[in-house]
């Protein structure tokens, strides 16, 4: 069993509510302060949350990391939880040993917030130039997790000026259009195949839907694939043999309880993100009236009675300008991702390869696969080496 540097998503985003789960200052390293900035944004108007980190013996260089997804129904929060090992390693100190600084951003919004982030992180960046003297930086690291490697994506591809490498883990590195698709599939083809578990359609999600998440539609989606399970698994079967999404493939128990877990995990953010999703993009950036789906043991019959959802041609313009990558690259990029992704599916390596094959920049894209099942479900061994092949070509010396 791996070590894992990053939880599963859902059920750190779930940590987040229960009321007593907060960071004493007094447990980070005291190379560390915590501050604010200000957003200047009047739609989304909260001070984003930051931490920095200085040590004394500093090289010089500084690494950005940009968190993953965290509910819009949550406060704002530095991402602490998400980077302390089970063992209570903070992982920023294993940098500052090395001589690296260190720096990170609640953002001033969650949920869907690549747009914000981006401004966000160059916000951090010159904060932190402030603090130190501009001509004192030297280089310029950015690391992003899941959702956070799209504003990392942007960053390196809109501002290789400003950032020397990048490093984005388990992230939808293909761009969000594409993860939208792959998250909207999934919950229309699950509601044609399970169609007692959600009293409503895919983007008619209750304002409310979230609170009963864990009493209600947990149970609901558990039991209904657990009895079609136990009669054969026909039914589930098709589900993923149509949308596509990963299950683990090491033994026929693995297969079972992760077809469960995936199908919670993608369904998570069709009940908390939803909503968001919608006013951030001003209107419903999805779209699959022209989606023929195929893999199923009648797919004329699926094709006929699946919901077809019309997209709002301004929320996908929105999407495609703040959300997409194109492969531009001008500086080092690496990527780690599990084969089996079950919520940043594996398909987006392929895709953003290509991507960058078609700018010509495929010197600077450093793909590393890691098998098997999870979303970032990486070693600490794993991550410190695909840092190592971050910062290798732009210091010229491998990294511990």
């Amino acid at each position: 069993m791996k070590s894992r540097f990053l939880t599963g998503v859902a059920v750190c985003a779930l940590l987040l509510f229960i009321p007593n789960v907060t960071h004493a200052q007094d447990a980070l390293p005291p190379e560390c302060q915590e501050a604010s900035l200000p957003s200047h944004d009047p739609k989304f108007p909260a001070d984003q949350l930051i931490l920095v980190c200085i040590p004394a013996d500093w090289n010089g260089s500084l690494v950005l990391y940009a968190h993953g997804f965290v509910p819009p129904q949550a406060p704002l929060l530095l991402p602490i939880a998400e980077l302390t090992l089970a063992d209570g390693t903070f992982v920023p100190s294993l940098l500052l040993a090395q001589g690296f600084a260190f720096a990170t951003s609640s953002f001033h919004k969650n949920g869907a917030a690549t747009q914000q982030a981006v401004k966000d992180l160059g916000d951090l960046l010159n904060y932190f130039k402030t603090q130190v003297g501009r001509r004192l930086l030297k280089k310029v690291f950015i690391i992003g997790a899941s959702e956070g490697g799209l504003p990392v994506m942007r960053l390196i591809e809109k501002q290789p000026d400003k950032y020397d490498a990048a490093l984005a883990l388990c992230a939808p590195v293909g761009g969000a259009p594409e993860q939208i698709q792959y998250a909207g599939d999934f919950r229309i083809v699950f509601d044609y195949f399970f169609p007692n578990v959600f009293p409503f359609g895919a983007f008619d999600v209750p304002p409310t839907a979230f609170a009963d998440w864990e009493s209600i539609y947990v149970p609901a989606i558990s039991q209904a694939m657990t009895i079609d399970l136990q009669n054969g698994g026909s039914v589930t079967a098709q589900l993923f043999n149509v949308t596509g999404a990963a299950v683990d493939t090491s033994d026929p128990t693995a297969v079972i309880e992760t077809a469960i877990e995936t199908a919670i995990d993608v369904l998570f953010y069709s009940i908390w993100e939803t909503n968001d999703l919608i006013a951030t993009t001003g209107g419903i950036p999805y779209d699959n009236r022209s989606t023929v789906y195929t893999g199923s043991a009648d797919d004329a019959a699926l094709n006929a009675g699946v919901e077809r959802i019309e997209g709002d041609p301004r929320a996908q313009s929105y999407t495609r300008r703040f959300y997409q990558t194109t492969g531009e690259l001008q500086r080092p990029v690496v990527t780690l991702h599990n084969t089996l992704d079950p919520i940043a599916p594996f398909q987006h390596e392929v895709n953003y390869s290509q991507l960058v094959a078609a700018a010509g920049a495929s010197d600077f894209l450093t793909e590393v696969p890691v098998e098997g099942y999870g979303h970032c479900d990486f070693t600490m061994e794993e991550i410190l080496r695909a840092f190592g092949l971050m910062v290798q070509p732009a210091t010229g010396s491998v990294q511990p």
